[in-house]
């Protein structure tokens, strides 16, 4: 009896479970909002449905999307009853179009095997021709007609022998290039056949029939951007307008094609729980004391290469795997190159796979923070060679370049090429970027109250800045296609324009040179994030700085380079010197005059920096004699004068003083 009720509830439940309908959804990216690391990414899909339960199966997801993130947003009508993920592994299951690219390698590499046995053949007869090319001699030796009849046999012999080698070996290298050719074919065919993907499954329960979208969002950490600058100046008697830009990178498996685009400077990967305060027993270990962890975000990237003809491979698989598992990847370009970001900071294992190539695998590369890791590959043909894997150790490299977050990691192999992968940094000796806060009158900007004086805004692309206590939202209003190859992508947010007080500096006892500046107060106002700024003078690139907003100062100081425009001479004062020599004393009086002058066509403000020796000794005294006006630093000794020049104009400036000393000291004034 018992059998007989397990029999019909088996029946039952597979009656059931067959009435609900599979449905495959195909889905498209329609916003993303990208974080500094990591982007939620939101799908919609068509849902065409009668009424009843279904099952909608979304295909292909980048298999580094996280569990925990996925959200479903269905429609009126339409319950969600369960949502399930779920990685699908590369299958072993080959299409017909790759069948048929495999039968034709087949009969080519048949054709080579026959073309290698003539080869074999011509040579055989060479070695043959060879071996007897010496005449039979007898008593009276042979005749010149016999002579003359050998040679010419020989020699028609000998050239069709090596004309018909030279023709197979063209014929030879033409098949090696058409299996070469088809690889790659069919690399491109089954290069989504061996990816893992993620899906995920959603049991839905349709009150009624069904012609509406469905929204699925999930957060992946293989993408980020960081904001950038440029701070432009036509001439000094016009605002400074300064460009908000974002470098966007993703590596997450699918292309973003035309998506709206949010960049938010909020970090969803923070634990939302609430911290919780434990004893405090002194004389105990620190209850809060965390491990020493090395945290931060670094990028690898490369080229992969064929090892014979230094040629690229594309659609190469370049995976990174730690302790087995697959943290992420990308796939070469038609140029053979890959880039991988954001990575983790750590020791990974490296391992790129094509068809038609040996694998390679490295081991031990290091990821640092805030570094981009150079590692090239180069493959070994596998037309005729059987399958093997390449297992190299990455050792530590033996240059480690500029030591600080602009570098790269270098390896023996790139020394030589070392030069051009550092042009780009030639004009980075700028002077940085200092900030403070300050508070001042409240105005509006884009709708959002802030504080400080009213700049002239004018948007490119972004219109809707949202601020909060947490959080900073840049909506792009053009929609954007971000590929998947770890790159970055530049886009222009807003542009600004702001009233600022230009200010040269110069220290003549340095260098003759005048330099620009332009110096912003409440300039926490214009909302801007630490990052890199690309400085133009009069539309020419001056160099690299930064903007470091954790540093606070009364204000944001530019530095735009060099003026040409303002000539600075510092000159001894031969009138004022005099040494003489009193007692076991000498007494050396110095003088210094600095001219300046304007040769610009507007006026100008100038900060002058020179100094008096100081003495740390009873024995050497420093009488400071005069100094025109300028401020003194009594601790430091620094001069500084604050002086405006009209239009052409030179003004003079002197200073001197006198140092008493120990005749036997070797002083130098």
């Amino acid at each position: 009896m018992k059998n007989i009720v397990l029999f019909f509830s088996l029946i039952i439940s597979s009656t059931s479970f067959g009435a609900i309908d599979t449905l495959e959804a195909s889905s498209k990216i329609k916003d993303v909002t990208v974080f500094f690391s990591g982007a939620q990414i939101s799908r919609t899909s068509k849902l065409r449905a009668p009424k009843g339960k279904h099952i909608l199966v979304l295909n292909e997801l980048p298999n580094t999307l996280n569990e925990q993130s996925i959200q479903v947003k269905g429609t009126e009508g339409c319950k969600i009853l369960s949502v399930k993920h779920e990685l699908v592994y590369p299958s072993t299951k080959k299409s017909t179009a790759e069948k048929i690219i495999e039968d034709k390698i087949e009969a080519l590499e048949l054709e080579m095997k026959s073309i290698s046995n003539q080869f074999d053949v011509f040579t055989l007869e060479e070695q043959l021709l060879s071996d007897n090319r010496k005449l039979n001699k007898n008593k009276e030796g042979s005749a010149i007609s016999d002579l003359k009849e050998a040679a010419d046999f020989y020699r028609a012999r000998l050239n069709e022998i090596r004309q018909g080698k030279l023709n197979l070996s063209v014929k030879m290298d033409e098949k090696k290039d058409a299996i070469q050719n088809l690889y790659s074919e069919l690399n491109t065919s089954s290069v989504k056949r061996r990816t893992t993907h993620s899906r995920i499954i959603i049991t839905l329960d349709c009150l009624t029939a069904m012609n509406d979208e469905l929204s699925v969002s999930y957060y992946v950490s293989s993408a980020g951007w960081t904001p950038n600058y440029d701070f432009r100046v036509d001439e000094i008697t016009k605002p400074l307008n300064i460009v908000y830009n974002a470098d966007v990178y993703q590596s997450s498996g699918e292309n973003w094609d035309k998506v709206n685009l949010k960049l938010s400077t909020n970090n969803p990967s923070l634990s939302g729980e609430q911290p919780e305060l434990v004893s405090w027993i002194l004389g105990r270990p620190n209850p809060y004391k965390k491990e020493v962890e090395q945290k931060g975000i670094g990028s690898l990237k490369g080229r992969v290469l064929d090892n014979e003809n230094g040629e690229p491979i594309p659609f190469a698989k370049v995976i990174i795997l730690k302790n087995n598992e697959i943290i992420g990847g990308a796939n070469s370009d038609f140029d053979g190159k890959y880039q991988i970001k954001p990575l983790q900071t750590g020791t990974y294992v490296v391992e790129v796979k094509n068809v038609g190539y040996t694998s390679s695998r490295v081991s031990g590369v290091k990821i640092n923070t805030d570094r981009l890791t150079i590692l090239d590959f180069q493959l070994r043909s596998a037309v005729e060679m059987l399958e093997e894997v390449s297992v190299i150790s990455y050792k530590t490299p033996l240059i480690d370049k500029d030591g600080g977050a602009s570098g790269a990691t270098v390896i023996r192999q790139d020394i030589s090429r070392m030069p051009a992968r550092s042009v780009q940094k030639v004009a980075s000796s700028v002077s940085g970027v200092r900030g403070s806060r300050n508070k001042s009158e409240y105005y509006y900007i884009d709708g959002v109250k802030v504080q400080g004086d009213p700049v002239d805004a004018t948007n490119y692309i972004s219109n809707s800045i949202k601020t909060s206590v947490t959080n900073l939202e840049y909506t792009i209003d053009i929609p954007y296609t971000i590929p998947s190859d770890g790159e970055d992508y530049s886009i222009k947010m807003k542009d600004v324009s702001i009233p600022v007080k230009y200010i040269y500096h110069a220290v003549p006892k340095l260098d003759e040179d005048a330099f620009l500046t332009a110096e912003l107060t409440n300039w926490t106002t214009l909302n801007l994030l630490p990052g890199k700024s690309n400085i133009y003078y009069q539309g020419t690139y001056v160099g690299e700085s930064s903007i470091d907003t954790e540093k606070a100062s009364d204000t944001l100081s530019i530095s735009l380079g060099r003026d040409r425009n303002i000539v600075v001479k510092r000159e001894g004062n031969k009138e004022l010197f005099d040494k003489r020599v009193v007692g076991n004393y000498i007494k050396e009086t110095v003088g210094w005059n600095i001219m300046v002058r304007n040769n610009k066509d507007a006026k100008i403000n100038i900060v002058i920096e020179d100094q008096f020796p100081i003495s740390e000794r009873k024995s050497i005294e420093v009488n400071r004699i005069d100094y025109s006006g300028a401020k003194l630093n009594d601790k430091t000794g620094k001069l500084l004068w604050n002086i405006e020049l009209n239009a052409n104009e030179k003004k003079e400036l002197k200073f001197n003083y006198l140092v008493k000393y120990p005749k036997f000291s070797n002083i130098k004034l």
